[in-house]
């Protein structure tokens, strides 16, 4: 059994002839030099095979037992060659054969040329008809099958002299003999290869022949063994060829399945790798790379087809030393082309060596290559890339339909890898991006911030500038014209500060229509105020939105780092500070100073302290009843957030929620009210009460993605019922970011919890969002209440609200009711619900149920409390 033996011509370098020689890395020069070495091996061999020849001539016995003619000898030497195992190890394609058997039978039983003419005779009909060789790889295996023949025989010799009888000195010479053979084999063929290649490893020429040795030596036992068989009895030829017949027929298939394995267990690996590096230029090299071993080719490109099926179509191949070369390529689905037939039936396609189909034969003449495999990979909107993986190693084997699957299942894992590869880009693209104008967003800049703020200062580029600018007059263009026009005026917008700002700067929508602008290294403020007038400037020119000319201004802050802090957070403040101050004094620009507004230091502490107050559960709920006015009974309250700060005494939510916003610390602020206020609500049904209860939702709550989700979590967590919890929000809060809204209420709403417009009546849009707004409630604002008993047009307006609430099948709940007068009126013109001192003023949560108590115990309980059933106008 010698993988490197006479007619094992597989691991000699076939890839030193690849088709065209430039596309592999070769040069003609080398073609030229690699088969001049090749033919001074055969040389070498030629004249071993002649030195040891007349010395075995001489010493030639005649043999014993049956007499073996060489015809018989040519039939066995072809059939082991003609029925090899195919064994793949790392780039070389070895073939194993078991030529020792008949070599040992020629040794005992045939004449030294009988064996020789047998030996020669047999493999050329098989190199020459079947496996089709190159003449130089055809004078190549018939010269070492010479040379190791002669070997084998001149050892056989040396050590067995006389009478082939049987001994211990049999044995020893036959072991001899073919291990000598398969060492020549072994040297003979690395030094081929290292002459074809000018490179040679010396630990494949130190280590293969004492492998081949003892694979020799192991099928030379099973020679003996049929040596012995036949020296006892002729006949015994029948069984040992059937013998031979089942270990070759169960040896291939182990090696067959042995493929099979290894090829699953490359797959498995091939699928882990695209997976954890989802980069797109990775994922094909790793594709080139693995096609290329798994199908033990020399070969592998892949081709990307144009988006619009006109322009050049990109060729990435894998070169020898694993890089990847890009080109251009024209005419791919040329009619009749092989590619285009690939497109059109969305399968692979096997072109084989020596296939019988001209246009494959064409197109592999075309190319230059011997065989290959053509298969499309697939994306989202059909075949997207071909790849090719062509020229087998070897040219005993060609590529078959296992080959095929192989591919396939290959390419599939690759197109959902690159499928997810470009998923995952999408996602991180909007991830850090606007939806609607395609800046970056808050997470994109304040990335950009951090890393300019660890940079080093340089001298000259003193600073970090960061520049906040809102928009004047945008709500009068989403109120007048609509929210299609306030969003083409929004893309326009950042078209121009983005062109204006210049290549240095980085220019995001935080929402709304407040911009940001990072200058990661700007001069001196001087510099840093020239960039931001013209900001303003490229806002000076109207805006057309189809047909109306619409003119926008804006408001400035600036702030500089490391001037006015050295925190992305405390930068980002500060430029708010003073882009709210620059609005209020309508200066366009302004520069953040400690006493813009009256923010000092200490205003800034109370941030840090309020983050200290959510964390340890420092805030604590009030909470106001809502009077049902038909019944006078108490049906819901609504939550009141207060801070009992230890220096500045008790604060209401106006004085610390707008901080929170601006500092972002409304999420945690807004999941604390949430949580009490569920617990509360748990804890009123647990005595026997099923009151509703009211929470106000500010702007910046409205557009966090988690908050549905976690107020699912803390629902079922304390088993509340949705349709208890109403959140309150007013128009302004919608209008910062619509889209992004929308959709929390269209969730809110298809959980259960109710939704109250709060402070109707005091915006622009007030009609408009009461048909777009999943609400179920309007509260009439406090202004038009307080003085309705004596103000007509006040009195008015309530019943308007009152009646346009009625026709559209929405509760009303009025506020500021602060005497039994407005009680009666309100109830006369058919307001359903109140809350004001004169009915209940804010009280500690634990202080709810016994107010209720004595309430009713005063005035009669009414009827049953219950909360109100939720109803959605859509």
């Amino acid at each position: 059994m010698v993988p490197h033996g006479a007619g094992q011509p597989d691991d000699e370098p076939e890839q030193a002839a690849p088709a065209p020689a430039e596309a592999a890395g070769w040069q003609p020069l080398d073609l030229v030099t690699g088969t001049l070495g090749v033919l001074l091996v055969i040389a070498a061999l030629l004249g071993l095979a002649a030195a040891l020849w007349p010395a075995e001539l001489a010493s030639a016995a005649t043999p014993d037992g049956p007499r073996v003619p060489w015809w018989v000898l040519a039939v066995m030497f072809g059939l082991v060659e003609l029925f090899v195992l195919h064994v793949q190890v790392r780039r070389e394609a070895q073939t194993v054969s078991i030529c020792e058997i008949p070599l040992v039978l020629g040794l005992f039983f045939a004449s030294p040329g009988a064996l020789i003419l047998g030996r020669l005779v047999g493999p050329a009909l098989v190199f020459a008809l079947h496996r089709r060789q190159v003449p130089i790889k055809l004078g190549y295996n018939l010269a070492l099958l010479c040379a190791n023949s002669v070997l084998a025989l001149a050892v056989f010799a040396a050590f067995h002299l006389g009478a082939r009888q049987h001994g211990v000195s049999t044995w020893l010479a036959t072991y001899a003999a073919v291990a000598a053979a398969g060492a020549l084999d072994a040297v003979a063929t690395t030094v081929a290869i290292a002459a074809y290649e000018r490179t040679l490893n010396w630990q494949d020429l130190a280590r293969e022949p004492l492998l081949e040795a003892a694979r020799a030596i192991a099928v030379g036992t099973l020679a003996l063994v049929a040596v012995y068989a036949l020296a006892v009895d002729g006949g015994a030829a029948v069984p040992l060829v059937g013998s031979a017949l089942i270990v070759l027929v169960a040896y291939r298939a182990y090696a067959r399945l042995n493929g099979r394995h290894l090829s699953l267990e490359r797959l498995y690996r091939f699928s882990q790798a695209v997976s954890s590096n989802p980069e797109v230029q990775e994922v094909i090299l790793n594709v080139l790379a693995e096609a290329r071993e798994l199908l033990r080719a020399e070969r592998a490109d892949i081709v990307f087809l144009s988006a619009d099926d006109q322009g050049p179509a990109v060729r990435m191949l894998l070169t020898p030393d694993g890089r990847l070369v890009s080109s251009e390529v024209a005419g791919l689905a040329a009619p009749g082309s092989m590619a285009l037939r690939v497109l059109e039936q969305g399968t692979p396609m096997l072109l084989p060596h020596g296939s019988r189909e001209p246009a494959k034969r064409e197109h592999l003449a075309a190319t230059g290559l011997r065989d290959a495999i053509i298969a499309p990979l697939k994306g989202d909107s059909g075949v997207v890339a071909l790849v090719t993986v062509a020229d087998r190693l070897g040219d005993v084997r060609t590529f078959d339909s296992n080959d095929v699957r192989l591919l396939e299942t290959l390419i599939n894992h690759a197109g959902v890898a690159l499928q997810n590869s470009q998923l995952l880009d999408r996602l991180r693209h909007d991830a850090l991006h606007d939806a609607l104008t395609g800046l970056p967003n808050r997470a994109f800049i304040q990335r950009a911030l951090v890393e300019a703020l660890g940079t080093p200062w340089r001298p000259g580029l003193t600073s970090t500038a960061v520049m906040i600018l809102d928009l004047d007059r945008f709500k009068e263009v989403n109120d007048t014209l609509g929210h299609q026009y306030g969003d083409m005026l929004l893309v326009e917008v950042a078209r121009r500060l983005d062109e204006a700002a210049g290549s240095e700067a980085v220019v995001a929508r935080l929402g709304g229509d407040e911009f940001a602008i990072v200058v990661p290294r700007a001069g001196s403020e001087g510099e840093v105020m020239r960039c931001a007038r013209s900001l303003l400037t490229a806002l000076t020119r109207p805006v057309d939105l189809d047909g109306h000319q619409v003119e926008v201004g804006g408001s400035i802050g600036v702030a500089l780092a490391p001037e006015h802090g050295t925190e992305m957070s405390t930068i980002f403040k500060r430029a708010d500070l003073a882009m709210y101050d620059a609005k209020a004094s309508r200066a366009g620009i302004r520069v953040f100073h400690p006493g813009i507004s009256g923010v000092d230091p200490g205003r800034l502490a109370l941030i840090g302290e309020l983050r200290t107050a959510i964390a340890q559960r420092q805030l604590h709920l009030l909470v106001q009843p809502k009077v049902r006015l038909d019944t006078m009974a108490v049906d819901s309250v609504e939550v009141l957030v207060r801070w009992a700060h230890p220096v500045h005494g008790l604060l209401t939510a106006g004085d610390f929620v707008p901080d929170s916003e601006r500092s972002g610390l409304i999420g945690p602020l807004m999941r604390f009210v949430l949580r009490e206020a569920i617990l509360a609500c748990s804890t009123w049904r647990a005595a026997g009460r099923d009151l509703g209860v009211a929470v106000n939702v500010s702007a910046g709550s409205l557009v966090d993605p988690l908050l549905a989700v976690d107020l699912g979590a803390l629902l079922r967590e304390h088993d509340v019922p949705p349709e208890l919890l109403t959140f309150e929000i007013s128009e302004t809060s919608v209008l910062i970011d619509p889209s992004r809204t929308m959709g929390l209420l269209d969730q809110l709403d298809a959980m259960g919890v109710r939704l109250s417009v709060d402070d109707f009546g005091t915006g622009y849009s007030s009609l408009a969002y009461l048909k777009r707004l999943p609400v179920h409630e309007v509260k009439i604002d406090r202004s038009f209440v307080t003085n309705m008993c004596s103000d007509d047009d006040d009195a008015k307006i309530v019943r308007s609200i009152i009646d346009l609430a009625g026709n559209l099948s929405l509760q009303v709940v009025a506020e500021g009711v602060e005497n039994e007068g407005t009680t009666r009126m309100l109830r006369e013109l058919g307001c359903g619900s109140a809350q004001g001192w004169h009915l209940g003023r804010p009280m500690p949560v634990d202080r709810l149920l016994p107010w209720l108590q004595a309430r009713e115990t005063a005035h009669g309980p009414g009827r049953p409390v219950v909360a109100q059933p939720a109803t959605s106008t859509g």
